[in-house]
């Protein structure tokens, strides 16, 4: 088996796990009524035991990296994990997992923008069309309301929440960047370097899983659905993401990661009643569209520079 398929096969395995990640957040804290910050300070507790056990069998666990960069792991832990998987999850409540997945594409044009305003990177032609093309996306779906009667009036609650989701993972891609390239060879040192950040980020949300005072979940499936979430989309997902990328070109790893919004669908079609339409497809496009040509554009200004 060559590399490249074996990257796919990884690669697609990681995002039909994120594919059911929001149709069960959305079940569980929606129609389930269990507390979305439990559950997501849950979920990380458990993908950081998944990362533990994976590095324990690789006898490659050590506390080298999270010593060296406590500080940068912290702030991206903070703002990149805490903060987004808590955008993520309430926004959950609000609307399908398929548009907060969409509005968290969004990130590739935050980072475009935080480039912009912290690095004083001047943007390209392809940069400025493609956040018009995302701003259009973001239109068109903000517009569509409409065509969401179900989510009722907290529908714009919903968007504004999911763009600062979007905001958030843009923020952990763009701070976590200079510890990711350190690392990159190392598909070992990256699961390291994420299991840091899970570590310092599950134990920031720990006042939450015992002083918050919202619903647990109480049922069989209910904490069925937040093992499956913690287990395999903060845990396996992530094993299996970073190893595809060190045999996928990023071109490639940026197109197929539009399969995670296509997972999300079918879950949400097949599985909660989600009724595709017409803003949901023409806005989710576009915001797809901008985050490969960001995505694309970013790979070849790296190509000029080696």
């Amino acid at each position: 088996m060559s590399d490249k398929t074996k990257g796919f096969i990884f690669a697609v395995i990681a995002l039909f796990s994120w594919g059911i990640h929001g149709p069960a957040g959305r079940w569980i804290s929606h129609d389930g009524g269990v507390d979305p910050y439990f559950v997501f300070a849950a979920r990380l507790w458990i993908g950081t035991a998944v990362l533990f056990g994976f590095l324990l069998a690789k006898k490659a666990l050590n506390f080298t990296i999270l010593k060296k960069h406590w500080k940068h792991i912290t702030l991206v832990a903070l703002i990149g994990i805490c903060l987004n998987s808590a955008l993520y999850h309430v926004s959950l409540v609000y609307l399908h997992g398929t548009l907060v997945m969409i509005l968290e594409n969004l990130s590739p044009v935050f980072v475009f923008i935080l480039s912009f305003l912290i690095l004083k990177v001047k943007p390209t032609k392809i940069q400025l069309i493609s956040l018009i093309i995302s701003l259009s996306g973001l239109y068109v779906i903000m517009m569509g309301k409409g065509s969401f009667p179900e989510l009722g009036d907290t529908y714009g609650i919903g968007i504004v929440l999911g763009v600062l989701t979007g905001l958030t993972f843009g923020c952990y891609v763009f701070f976590s960047a200079t510890l990711m390239r350190q690392y990159k060879t190392s598909p070992v040192s990256i699961i390291q370097l994420l299991f840091s950040i899970f570590l310092v980020s599950s134990i920031l949300m720990t006042p939450i899983i015992f002083l918050h005072t919202g619903e647990k979940p109480d049922t069989t499936l209910e904490w069925f659905w937040l093992l499956e979430m913690g287990i395999f989309q903060s845990g396996v997902a992530y094993l299996f993401w970073n190893y595809a990328l060190a045999y996928l070109p990023v071109n490639t790893s940026a197109v197929i990661f539009a399969l995670a919004v296509f997972f999300t669908s079918v879950n949400e079609v097949l599985f909660l009643g989600l009724k595709i339409n017409g803003s949901l497809v023409l806005g989710g496009v576009l915001i797809m569209l901008a985050s490969y040509l960001l995505s694309r554009d970013g790979n070849s200004k790296k190509k000029k520079l080696a």
